[in-house]
């Protein structure tokens, strides 16, 4: 096998690992299993896999959150509303039949 595993172990910033995952995907069509070629390649596993199976963390690159006030959440009648969860709160501790 003529692949090393690099030298220098740092982080290459915007270097990409073309050669290790060139060699790595070579691996994969000999048989190897994702945890073997990335350890014969010197990344991750999950490293591995991400080449595999592409990114899937949606929220990986997502933009900062915008700061400001919270949005007001809009009621449907399906649920009761925090004056009324009160209003019900208090009769049950009175005691009061629904009826009234």
């Amino acid at each position: 096998m003529d692949f090393e595993i690099r030298k220098v172990r740092k982080a290459h910033g915007p270097m990409k690992l073309r050669r290790e995952r060139e060699e790595y995907f070579r691996l994969v069509r000999q048989g190897y299993n994702n945890k073997e070629a990335s350890r014969l390649v010197g990344v991750n596993e999950r490293t591995g896999r991400e080449w595999r199976n592409g990114r899937s963390d949606p929220d990986r690159f997502r933009a900062p959150a915008q700061q400001g006030q919270a949005p007001v959440a809009m009621s449907s009648g399906r649920y009761l509303r925090d004056d009324e969860r009160l209003h019900i709160a208090d009769r049950l501790r009175e005691k009061a039949t629904i009826r009234a």
